[in-house]
């Protein structure tokens, strides 16, 4: 009886798949003989290309080859499938279906990799990880010039190049992720090798690197923060699959070291984080002994079709035929059709499962994109400590009030303080390492030129008190200067000054009450 792969009961977890176009017109010969070779190499036996084309199945000790075709018509289809038990994992069985189209002078290999655990006492989750076969194909075969990561695409540290990476992303027909690695600034060497990471990548994404110490306030400005990333971090950029906007992933320099440390192979993470939305993709693209299957049948009945209308003599027999044949390419229409329907229905599951991950990771990645910032500054810093200042519940009305009222307290309270105590030192110490933000002063000279001789409201002092977030409202016979949308602080002033000093006695109130 013929092993089938619905014969295989157990979880699956799809772990890879990915397909790759060999052109020239030995490209099939050469995707046999490559998947004879990897075959050899992990079975330690010999597959002839007749052998994998046969449709005939192996068992080599406790692994299976099973081989299934289609070619009484164009395209032809081949589908190698391998399934050989876990070396350590006991009850988890690993299956590579290998899919082969030949057409004209291109061939289509399409990989896909899965586990199924035919025991529930399997608990260990298995890793991400590329199949040796896409290296065998890589070494010995041509593969379209436009496959995904041929290459690193490298840019400079320019504005054009900043440019040109930001339409890239947005690019619609982009239907692979961009993956931005970065240096880390100091060494400006990277935390994870672009060229290797690239290898993993091949047919799934695009690496983007460059080996220019890049401005990275530049870069933010031009990619924006979600996309932008420095200081050896990677950034995952997914496509928008026809939306007005791309998903990220943000690892920063100190969840990779965490990965490192930890001893997990960091490539590897990677990639389980690109298959993870290519999956579910390319398995659509993907033929696997199933389909093999469903074409040969077709075909065979377009081939009795063929060979019953060159023999038939019969009429009203030949009539019974072709409304049999009928009905079967309608039901077969129909299958298609809830086929296209389900495959729709997954693709819009897909994104909406992708989305809603992105939405719980948002939160850490701009976490993330705020602690790199906030460690570069510190970098770039000669200040020592923590923040000791914590705001409650009351808004600042300008920059620098909180701190700069607090510093106002420190001064008087440090002329309170014993000579050459703790207390006059802490005190001295906080208040030479800490800058005043310098707009209250600003204020307030702006204040004493604005009421100098004052004669008046007018127009002018209006607007200009405006730009400090001060308005003056009319109650009775005064005028209140007072914060826009807090009534809680107000310096009262005559319509009509009664005097020269009316000016400064305002000014007076104002630093008391407001500033």
């Amino acid at each position: 009886m013929k092993f089938k792969l619905e014969d295989i009961d157990g979880d699956e977890m799809l772990i890879y798949v990915n397909q790759f176009e060999l052109i020239g017109s030995d490209s099939a010969d050469i995707a046999f003989r490559t998947v004879a070779g990897w075959l050899k190499n992990v079975t330690k036996r010999h597959f002839t290309v007749e052998q994998l084309k046969s449709g005939d199945d192996f068992t080599i000790d406790r692994a299976k080859v099973r081989t299934y075709v289609a070619i009484d018509y164009s395209p032809f289809l081949y589908s190698i499938l391998f399934s050989h038990p876990d070396r350590t994992v006991k009850g988890r069985q690993w299956i590579t279906e290998i899919g082969i189209k030949v057409e004209d002078d291109k061939t289509i290999v399409s990989i896909l990799l899965e586990t199924s655990d035919i025991s529930t006492l399997v608990k260990e989750v298995p890793s991400t990880t590329k199949p040796r076969l896409v290296n065998f194909l890589q070494s010995n075969a041509t593969l379209n010039s436009e496959t995904v990561g041929l290459k690193v695409m490298n840019f400079k540290n320019h504005q054009d190049d900043f440019k040109a990476f930001s339409y890239e992303i947005y690019r619609e027909s982009r239907n692979y992720p961009l993956v931005l690695v970065t240096n880390v600034k100091g060494t400006n060497q990277p935390l994870v090798n672009p060229e290797k990471l690239q290898e993993q990548l091949l047919g799934l994404a695009q690496v983007v690197y460059s080996k220019d110490e890049i401005n990275s306030w530049e870069f933010e400005e031009a990619l924006s923060r979600q996309y932008a990333a420095w200081d050896g971090a990677v950034n995952i950029i997914y496509p928008s699959y026809g939306r007005d906007y791309c998903n990220n992933k943000l690892l920063i320099n100190s969840v990779i070291k965490e990965l490192m440390s930890s001893g997990t192979h960091v490539l590897q993470s990677i990639l389980s984080f690109i298959t993870h939305t290519t999956n579910g993709f390319n398995k659509k693209r993907h033929f696997s002994p199933t389909d093999v299957r469903a074409k040969r049948q077709k075909d065979l009945r377009t081939k009795l079709k063929a060979r019953f209308n060159d023999l038939s003599d019969n009429n009203e027999y030949q009539q019974l035929a072709e409304d049999a044949y009928s009905q079967l390419e309608e039901q077969e229409n129909v299958i298609e059709q809830l086929k296209e329907r389900h495959q729709s229905d997954m693709e819009e599951q897909l994104i909406s499962c992708i989305e809603i991950q992105d939405q719980l990771d948002k939160v850490n990645i701009e976490r993330n994109v705020l602690q790199m910032r906030f460690d570069e500054l510190q970098k770039s810093t000669s200040k020592k400590g923590d923040a000791i200042l914590v705001y409650g519940e009351e808004p600042e009305f300008y920059s620098g009030e909180f701190t700069d009222i607090a510093f106002d307290a420190i001064r008087s309270h440090l002329g309170d303080a014993a000579q050459n105590s703790r207390r006059q030192h802490v005190l001295t110490d906080i208040l030479k390492y800490n800058e005043v933000d310098g707009t209250r002063a600003s204020y307030l000279q702006l204040c004493k030129s604005l009421f100098n001789n004052y004669d008046g409201m007018t127009p002018k002092i209006r607007s200009e008190l405006k730009t400090m977030n001060l308005e003056v409202i009319e109650i009775g016979t005064h005028n209140h200067i007072k914060f826009i949308g807090d009534d809680r602080y107000q310096v009262a002033c005559a319509k009509t000054p009664s005097d020269k000093r009316v000016g400064s006695n305002i000014v007076r109130d104002i630093k008391a009450a407001l500033l």
